[in-house]
């Protein structure tokens, strides 16, 4: 299997993950983890915080943390990729009798995916991952 391939497997498998439990909430189908995350305090506002954060953070290290450059700014493929995905299935929940637009929800999305593709997100955990390494090696 080619390398350039394997570092999307992630992404790719955490994607359906997220997909599955949209179908399910727009089917309006019984789901032990969307269960659980109405019944803790904030529970849903942590999951869309932490699937899209998440998200977003494996796809930018498949990408490379590949940037987008426009004028002065630039901001991560990755990032922008899962920010358009979030926000467009958050509008898209106005389609269905069984779901309801949050903007909240959304807002959770967003600070999800710039926390998780933050620089000073990347440096702490580089440096637990290479602390780790060293402690095993």
């Amino acid at each position: 299997m080619n390398f350039a391939f394997k570092k999307f497997i992630p992404f790719t498998l955490f994607f359906l993950f997220i997909c599955w439990l949209i179908v399910l909430a727009d089917l309006d189908k019984e789901n032990p983890i969307l269960y659980i995350g109405h019944k803790v305090p904030f529970g849903d506002k942590i999951g869309h915080f932490m699937l899209y954060g998440l998200l977003a953070l494996l796809i930018n290290i498949a990408l490379k943390f590949k940037k987008i450059h426009y004028k002065n700014v630039s901001w991560l493929l990755g990032s922008s990729m899962v920010l358009v995905f979030a926000i467009s299935e958050e509008f898209s929940q106005l389609a269905f009798e069984s779901r309801t637009f949050d903007f909240v929800d959304m807002l959770f999305d967003v600070l999800g995916v710039l926390f998780l593709s933050s620089t000073l997100f990347r440096t702490t955990l580089k440096k637990q991952l290479l602390s780790v390494v060293k402690a095993i090696v």
